[in-house]
C-alpha cells in the first residue's frame, strides 16, 4: 500500500489504542505499529497521526473524568486495597499482603556504628579538632573545611594541598594528596 488514506489511518489507530496501555503507549510506538499493518513509510504523516492520538487520549481523558464524578456523587464504599503480586506467578499464596520490616536493632541510637562510630582521636588530632571523640567522616570533613579556609591548595596542582604547622603535626609531610588523607589520618583513630 503506497497510499493510505486518513480515513485508515485513523480506523486502525482505534484498533491498536483500544488494545494498548496509554500509560505506556507513546505516538512512535503506534505509528511504529501502522508501519507494520500497512507496510509503508508514514514518516510524512507523523503529524496526522499525532494529532489523532491525542485526540483519542482527550476522549479518553474526558469521559474518564466524567466518570469519575458521577462515582464521587454516589457516594460508593471505597474499593479494597489491591495486594501486590510476584512477576511471573498465579499462585494465591503470592497475593498475601506482605508485612513491614522491622527496623534493625539499634537503629536510631546516637552512638553509631561502623563509619558513623566515634573514635577517640589520638591527641595530635584531638588538638587541631578541638574534641576528644569524633567519627572518620567528620574528622574528614574538618580537614578539608581546614584546607579551604586557610587556602592550603598546592598552587601548582589543586590535587595536593600543602600543610601548615597544626595540620603537619597529623599528617606528618609538607604535602599531600587531598584525596588520599585518610591514610595519613588513620593511625590517629584510636579504640
Amino acid at each position: 500500500m503506497a497510499d493510505v488514506s486518513d480515513e485508515n489511518l485513523q480506523k486502525e489507530i482505534l484498533k491498536i489504542l483500544e488494545k494498548a496501555n496509554l500509560a505506556k503507549t507513546s505516538t512512535k510506538k503506534v505509528r511504529q505499529k501502522l508501519e507494520e499493518v500497512f507496510d509503508t513509510d508514514l514518516t510524512d504523516k507523523k503529524e496526522l497521526i499525532d494529532q489523532y492520538v491525542m485526540d483519542y487520549v482527550n476522549k479518553m481523558d474526558s469521559e474518564n473524568s466524567d466518570s469519575a464524578e458521577e462515582e464521587s456523587d454516589e457516594k460508593k464504599k471505597p474499593a479494597p486495597k489491591k495486594r501486590k503480586k510476584r512477576k511471573g506467578s498465579d499462585s494465591d499464596s503470592d497475593w498475601v499482603k506482605k508485612k513491614p520490616k522491622k527496623a534493625a536493632a539499634g537503629a536510631g541510637r546516637g552512638k553509631g556504628s561502623g563509619y558513623t562510630r566515634a573514635y577517640k582521636l589520638s591527641p595530635a588530632l584531638a588538638e587541631l579538632m578541638g574534641q576528644e571523640e569524633m567519627p572518620r567522616h567528620e574528622v574528614v570533613k574538618r580537614v578539608w573545611t581546614i584546607i579551604k579556609e586557610k587556602n592550603l591548595y598546592d598552587p601548582s596542582n589543586k590535587q595536593y594541598a600543602i600543610c601548615d604547622e597544626a595540620l603537619y603535626k597529623v599528617i606528618g609531610t609538607k604535602r599531600f594528596r587531598t584525596f588520599g588523607m585518610m591514610k595519613y589520618l588513620k593511625t590517629h583513630f584510636l579504640d
